[in-house]
């Protein structure tokens, strides 16, 4: 995923919604949705959560503008007309391409990390030259963790177009962020504690690998703000495995992404769910719509 939020994009989505949107006031839709995919990786689970929304969460009247990670889809009231399985199959295929496109740079520097972790990992500290070694490894691992902190940037100012386009739109509004949990690779637990005991190194390991200061998205007061002052909904579902002990060797990489979208859903209203399987998520989001007032 080339995880910018997908934001840098979403002037498409943002004139797609506007074409399709703004029907005569006695044809208004009686909901408009946007459903944002931030995946790395396609699964099934995945494709079924997307067959759940077209046959469970939209009604007739509704329109929908579906990101991924690599464009915008927009349906009207008379394209989600058609039948489902017209509509379902060819936008799971969609999904699917555009999320290997999409996550297609991330992965590339993820691998380079896993490449550094081995190389930290394999490398002595008994000699001046092995020393050298790590800590060349290091500045190339905390060199790709800047460029995946700049894949990961919240284009602000394309937020805000999207928020100030729904002040015009007719009816309810519902935005669906489906979030998958974002890891990173960090060496084992028998390296870091060796390498904690070198003096010379100590400080940036736990800077790199065990410190949890990351640098918030955006501004989450402002929008919360902003988003309350619009009518839509926030809702949040952030996709995490349930085995994750299994994971050990990684390091969650996206509770910055968390703490900011939950809270804003919170203040719209909208839910906020964490759960291995979107599907589940979207069943919560069933429920709270249909008793939503917004």
């Amino acid at each position: 995923m080339k995880r910018m939020l997908g934001l840098a994009g979403l002037l498409i989505f943002c004139l797609a919604l506007t074409a399709e949107g703004n029907a005569p006031k006695e044809e208004v839709a009686s909901r408009n949705f946007v459903l944002l995919f931030e995946i790395l990786d396609y699964s099934r689970e995945l494709g079924d959560s997307l067959a759940f929304f077209f046959n469970e969460v939209l009604q007739p009247g509704d329109q929908l503008i579906i990101y991924t990670p690599a464009r915008a889809y927009g349906f009207s009231k008379t394209t989600l007309a058609k039948p489902k399985r017209e509509l379902i199959t060819p936008m799971q295929e969609k999904l699917r391409s555009d999320t290997a496109a999409g996550s297609s740079g991330y992965k590339i520097i993820i691998n380079d990390m896993k490449t550094q972790v081995t190389a930290i990992e394999g490398g002595g500290t008994s000699t001046a030259d092995a020393k050298a070694g790590i800590k060349d490894a290091l500045t190339m691992y905390r060199q790709n963790l800047n460029n995946l902190e700049a894949l990961r940037k919240v284009n602000e100012t394309l937020l805000m177009q999207i928020i100030n386009m729904f002040k015009t739109q007719q009816g309810k509004n519902h935005m669906v962020m489906i979030y998958q949990a974002e890891f990173r690779p960090i060496p084992n637990k028998e390296t870091l504690t060796r390498l904690r005991d070198e003096q010379v190194i100590s400080f940036e390991v736990t800077e790199l690998f065990a410190s949890e200061d990351q640098k918030p998205p955006l501004d989450a007061a402002k929008f919360i703000d902003v988003f309350t002052k619009t009518p839509i909904t926030l809702h949040f579902i952030y996709v995490k495995p349930k085995d994750v002990p299994s994971l050990q060797n990684y390091k969650e990489h996206s509770a910055d992404m968390f703490d900011v979208f939950s809270k804003i859903a919170q203040a719209t209203g909208g839910i906020v769910e964490t759960t291995a399987n979107p599907q589940a998520g979207l069943k919560s989001l069933v429920k709270a719509i249909g008793a939503s007032s917004k």
